[in-house]
């Protein structure tokens, strides 16, 4: 394992998810020491093994620090293998934490760690819930959208997948489709009780930047067609179009919202039946 160039240690956050949880934790924790003396590096809605195994041979390199926060297991075994292979530190920021506290404080604690939630009806709600959410995004699986609470429908980039997520922490089962003037959605989805649809909405200038930045994360020019102004607003027509042919759907305009807002919008109007506000 190579040591960590230059002064700055570095620590890696490692999520399956929005990292909201262990994003808060790191947050809470680092403010008790010098910030020039280490850097965060954030990996999240990291959902599989090969991109496990990528970040871990980075971190390997780097010398880092790995804090995660994995619920599903083959994605844990594999970051946890690569750890002890590599012989880097790895942390389980929920599991570890009060172990190392019963370690240094020399006591035993109230409850063993995990335990807390072994008869707790929501926990496993909410596990099962992020399973279902990480198996059925992007379109993945459409024969379970009939099992699912809340189906979220749109374009690429109207963030469907990190509001999936977040709303399966709550303990909601929801599965995204995407959709496209080139591409048929999949059968299932005009099968299933529409009142549990929701169609994403966005506002060009809103998508344009969202997919640019998208475009510069992967390093491609941002002004390719899939940012193209021209192009988006023809799509946004395109998919407005087919809300409008499924009228029992409930439509979402999510242009700059956040996503906790989004969120909340769309339970309310699961759980009323309204029009999302």
């Amino acid at each position: 394992m190579k040591k960590s160039k230059g002064k700055k240690k570095i620590i890696y956050l490692v999520a399956e998810s929005t990292g909201e949880t262990i994003n808060r934790i790191a947050r809470a924790s680092l403010v008790q020491f010098n910030p020039d003396s280490f850097e965060v590096k954030k990996f999240f809605m990291v959902q599989d093994k090969k991109l496990i195994k990528d970040i871990m041979h980075r971190a390997a390199e780097e010398g880092a620090l790995v804090a995660f926060s994995i619920v599903e297991h083959d994605l844990r075994d594999v970051l946890i293998h690569e750890a002890e292979h590599s012989g880097i530190k790895a942390i389980d920021v929920i599991g570890d934490f009060i172990v190392q506290l019963s370690i240094f404080l020399n006591q035993k604690p109230a409850s063993i760690p995990g335990r807390q939630y072994v008869l707790d009806e929501d926990y496993f709600k909410r596990i099962e819930a992020i399973n279902f959410a990480v198996k059925h995004d992007d379109g993945k699986m459409p024969h379970g959208l009939k099992l699912a609470d809340i189906v979220l429908v749109g374009l690429s980039r109207t963030g469907k997948t990190p509001l999936s997520t977040y709303l399966a922490h709550q303990g909601w089962k929801v599965a995204n489709v995407p959709v496209h003037p080139d591409m048929d959605p999949p059968k299932e989805l005009f099968e299933i009780d529409p009142k549990k649809v929701f169609g994403l909405v966005v506002s060009v200038e809103s998508l344009v930047r969202l997919r640019e930045g998208r475009l510069k994360q992967l390093g491609l020019a941002p002004r390719a067609k899939y940012a193209d102004p021209v192009e988006i607003s023809q799509e946004i027509d395109w998919c407005n179009e087919f809300f409008r042919q499924n009228p029992k759907w409930r439509i979402v305009d999510v242009s700059n919202r956040a996503i906790e807002e989004a969120a909340a919008s769309i339970v309310r109007a699961y759980q009323t039946g309204k029009k999302p506000v």
